[in-house]
């Protein structure tokens, strides 16, 4: 079966300037209805640790709007499912300079079976709103017209 995954690269949640998480999502598993989804995200940059946590459907203060295309539960037509984590508190800032590692639980559906998934990967953090790989155009819960530099 096909599993669920992470996006190589994932956006940093802002207000503003200022650092309320990390938007943590991937590319849905053929056939497969996730219909909720915890996400955790940590990185070390020497002694300080980064950290975050959130669940799919639930809005991070200070992030972009969910649209309801970006609530669970995430089947095909929608292109990915999303969980915007919020930062721990005392947690230091995420670094665009080195990796983060990222775990999700998430039950899933597939086939008429139901199973708890869990799946983990480190990725790279990037800034948000930089376009890469085609989901990212829609993730960042902006529409195009907003994109004018």
């Amino acid at each position: 079966m096909a599993t669920s995954k992470f996006f190589e690269e994932l956006p940093l949640l802002k207000d503003g300037n200022t650092q309320v998480g990390l938007c943590v999502m991937g590319p849905i598993g053929t056939g497969d209805n996730i219909v909720w989804v915890r996400a955790w995200a940590w990185q070390q940059n020497g002694d300080e640790l980064a950290a975050s946590s959130g669940n799919a459907g639930e809005h991070v203060p200070g992030a972009h709007p969910l649209k309801p295309g970006q609530m669970p539960p995430f089947a095909a037509p929608k292109p990915l499912w999303m969980v915007q984590t919020k930062l721990e508190p005392l947690s230091a800032n995420f670094s665009t300079d080195k990796p983060a590692f990222v775990q999700a639980f998430a039950l899933i559906e597939n086939g008429g079976a139901q199973d708890i998934i869990q799946w983990s990967q480190a990725v790279a953090v990037r800034e948000p709103g930089h376009h890469g790989n085609g989901y990212e155009d829609d993730h960042d819960g902006h529409d195009h017209t907003e994109h004018e530099h």
